[in-house]
């Protein structure tokens, strides 16, 4: 059962996604991105109180990320404004298959980023979960203001979650990118990878050696998510497959935002797993909603009421 403590904050850095639209990759729509941003928006479309602590600006492209997240019902009470900040953005490429391929990355603002400062203990407090992903750890200031925050929410006592989301061309170097996200890991109660960063961060080319040695971590509730086959579970030394749901994919951006959103909100009502058989369900649960989200175009499409899929879909975990 859920306790008393309420509420989700995520920490990051709001994008804005530039999705093709047409084969040649030519025509562009602008859409909310980021992987903290569409963890947090998820959250809110459970009906989960979500908080997202960003810095923003005050030109056009941060003012659409402000009217969004307030339409999404996301509260930025925590966030910060700056005057020069610029929000950065992402131009994605897709193929015949749905698949998404990170074509450019701009960042006009680099360096203005969030600081120490803008981390508060009071925000934390009550707090069930906690999120932060790897876009505020390759920039120092951003590390030592996330590392801060996360902290902040462990002494308060929520649930630490992670979620790598490794993008290479940010990191000055694949050895800085491992050294950074590695001591991470245990640190959090709740992890996800995908199978591809598992591979990465291990410098393995064999997924079973890699899941043997990962088990060594002692990370409380991990999770390897393996695209449409589903996804694995690692907890108490156990490893568990949880097969995907087969849909024909039309763009699979953020279906792991959706994964991890899935899972968070069965930790916040259910709790945090016992067995692997129910760390097994939560993981059923971020299949189906990666799915969802796989059959639509963006990282946040309209996909229905979430608290309709839940009754309907969760309920029914692992039947089929």
């Amino acid at each position: 059962m859920r306790t008393e403590r309420q509420g989700a904050v995520s920490v990051g850095d709001a994008f804005i996604d530039y999705l093709s639209i047409n084969e040649n990759n030519d025509n562009y729509e602008r859409r909310l991105g980021g992987a903290s941003v569409n963890l947090a928006v998820h959250l809110s479309r459970y009906g989960i109180p979500s908080f997202y602590i960003t810095k923003l600006g005050k030109e056009q492209d941060s003012l659409f990320v402000q009217e969004e997240l307030a339409q999404e019902n996301v509260k930025l009470d925590y966030s910060v404004l700056s005057n020069g900040k610029q929000i950065p953005s992402v131009y994605i490429h897709l193929d015949q298959n749905g698949d998404r391929h990170f074509h450019a990355y701009v960042n006009a603002t680099p360096d203005d980023v969030l600081s120490v400062d803008a981390i508060n203990d009071e925000t934390f407090f009550n707090k069930l979960l906690f999120y932060f992903g790897s876009g505020t750890l390759f920039h120092e200031v951003a590390k030592e203001a996330t590392v801060k925050a996360l902290k902040a929410a462990k002494k308060h006592g929520a649930f630490i979650s992670f979620d790598a989301n490794i993008r290479l061309q940010r990191w000055e170097s694949e050895a800085h990118c491992r050294s950074t996200i590695l001591p991470l890991l245990p640190i959090a109660d709740i992890v996800k990878l995908s199978e591809e960063e598992l591979l990465f961060l291990l410098e393995e080319e064999n997924l079973d050696l890699a899941l043997k040695r990962v088990k060594e971590m002692d990370i409380p509730l991990l999770f390897v998510t393996a695209g449409k086959d589903g996804s694995y579970v690692i907890f108490q030394g156990q490893v568990e497959m949880v097969k995907g749901k087969a849909v024909q994919a039309l763009d699979t951006t953020g279906a792991g935002d959706a994964f991890m959103g899935a899972v968070l909100y069965s930790i916040y009502i259910d709790g945090f797993p016992a067995t692997i058989q129910k760390a097994a369900d939560y993981a059923y649960n971020g299949n189906i909603m990666g799915a969802l989200i796989a059959k639509k175009t963006g990282a946040l499409p309209d996909i229905g009421s979430y608290s309709d899929i839940a009754r309907e879909l969760f309920l029914n975990r692992r039947k089929n």
